[in-house]
């Protein structure tokens, strides 16, 4: 079950006991930093954004490692009383904890990160496992990029692992769709993989695979000379021998010969 439909069945199996539920807290990185507390923002100062974002890609880490990671430049004890600062600053934000202390920093129970829900997705599809379809599978996968405008070491890092994170699980997803005789989402699928990078070769060609399989051959030739033309403009490189003969005689016997 994806991640999104758990959420919402805790939520709903929560109210159906006549008891008031705890508030739920989303934290969202994706496309850009934001808290909501039950659906409505929260505000968070600008130096405490950096623990919070930090715990919500990491999920767990060592209180080292937050504050030689958040304050690189400073010294150690120096970065361990910044980090101390910030916790504090987090615990006046909001009634109930944001952040789980104990022998590691964790985000507390209540609150859920929208990179986790995009990892939880990704995981697994590319385990083989069956999230829900569709239609709620693709907004978690083609979510934004992580923190726009932060240019943190860290950051960046992590931007560019679930760049890839999401493009592979569009693949996975797009190919499982095409199995599956489910040909119009496949398309839909492959082509968000597409456009988060339009020069990825196996984006394109899972995209292509779609329009081969459901016997629109002119559909895949026109994606194969758009994808040639624009790697020749901004690489000035050729498309692989592979995808080529894919288009051209359909896809080989045996892929690794």
């Amino acid at each position: 079950m994806a991640v999104q439909e758990m959420s919402h069945d805790l939520r709903s199996g929560a109210n159906d006991a006549g008891a008031e539920a705890p508030p739920r807290y989303t934290l969202r990185l994706l496309g850009g930093f934001g808290l909501e507390r039950d659906g409505r923002a929260v505000t968070v100062p600008q130096g405490a954004r950096r623990l919070l974002a930090y715990l919500g890609v990491r999920q767990r880490c060592a209180r080292a490692e937050a504050a030689g990671t958040l304050w690189p430049g400073s010294h150690e004890e120096r970065a361990r009383a910044n980090l101390r600062t910030m916790l504090w600053r987090l615990h006046r934000i909001t009634s109930e904890p944001l952040v789980q202390e104990d022998d590691r920093l964790a985000l507390a129970p209540g609150v859920t990160s929208d990179v986790a829900t995009l990892g939880a997705a990704a995981t697994a599809l590319l385990a083989g496992g069956s999230p829900v379809g569709v239609g709620p599978g693709v907004p978690v996968l083609a979510t934004g990029e992580l923190l726009p405008g932060w240019y943190d070491d860290w950051v960046l890092t992590e931007r560019e692992r679930l760049r890839q994170t999401q493009l592979y699980a569009l693949e996975a997803l797009a190919e499982r769709l095409t199995a599956q005789g489910r040909f119009s989402e496949a398309v839909q699928v492959a082509l968000t993989a597409v456009q988060l990078e339009p020069l990825r070769e196996s984006a394109t060609r899972t995209l292509i695979a779609v329009h081969l399989a459901e016997r629109n051959i002119n559909e895949a030739l026109r994606r194969f000379e758009l994808f040639r033309a624009d790697l020749g403009r901004e690489l000035g490189v050729a498309p692989t021998p592979w995808l080529e003969h894919l288009v051209r005689g359909g896809p080989p016997a045996d892929r690794s010969a």
